[in-house]
């Protein structure tokens, strides 16, 4: 597996202190214990998921349907698009979506001596999602309990309560994330998780007591929250 100082040589990158920690203790693998290309006769879903399931890495189920951490080597190899303007702005790839967007650190800029997390559609746009790595985990797994798609739920556990199935899966997520976020954010975590379940006609939520943009805003809001800018040459 590639080692966080050659992802940080690679792309000319310190790590915030947390990605670091999450690191080491293998939170931000998604292969623990096994290497891609799988063998012709396993799958991620069937034989690497269940190893992964009771400790779940960051943001297993939390992180949405369509979201997937990046391995170590996927970091290390990562190709950016020809048409990204590389020598303008400084991405650090993490994470990416089904669709083929990528999450990233903004190199560019700092926000209290921290780099932002950015959203890079396959367009030509970025959008900033974080203004840092912890605030980025909170504002995911955050999100997880509101708009929930009923397709993707039922596909992913069946159409019996499957709400509470996936409230058991965030529950897992919050644990393992525990050691590592500060209090405050675990006690909204925990308050949300815990909420009524509501069933609307096309998707789930969990019952809060303020709307998720309200607690966004009260907790990691900065003057370039959701903004984007043109990335490409």
């Amino acid at each position: 597996m590639a080692t966080l100082e050659q992802l940080e040589t690679k792309h000319n990158f310190t790590y915030p202190n947390l990605y670091k920690t999450l690191f080491e203790a293998d939170m931000t693998n998604w292969m623990r214990g096994f290497e891609l290309p799988l063998e012709k006769s396993k799958t991620w879903a069937d034989d690497v998921y269940p190893t992964l399931k009771e400790n779940p890495p960051l943001l297993l189920h939390s992180g949405g349907s369509d979201f997937e951490l990046l391995t170590p080597q996927e970091i290390l190899d990562f190709t950016f698009p020809d048409e990204w303007d590389t020598k303008e702005h400084h991405f650090i790839p993490f994470a990416k979506t089904a669709e083929g967007n990528t999450y990233a650190f903004y190199k560019n800029v700092e926000v209290d001596g921290k780099n932002p997390i950015v959203h890079i559609w396959q367009d030509d746009e970025a959008e900033y999602i974080a203004k840092n790595f912890e605030d980025f985990i909170f504002r995911k797994m955050l999100e997880a309990t509101d708009d929930i798609d009923k397709d993707d739920i039922h596909a992913d556990y069946g159409k019996d309560n499957p709400i509470e199935l996936y409230r058991a899966d965030l529950l897992l997520d919050l644990k393992s994330i525990t050691p590592y976020l500060n209090d405050a954010y675990i006690k909204i975590l925990e308050k949300t998780y815990n909420a009524e379940a509501l069933d609307m006609l096309f998707s789930y939520a969990f019952k809060s007591e303020q709307k998720l943009s309200d607690i966004l805003k009260e907790t990691i809001d900065f003057d370039l929250m959701d903004e984007v800018f043109d990335h490409e040459k």
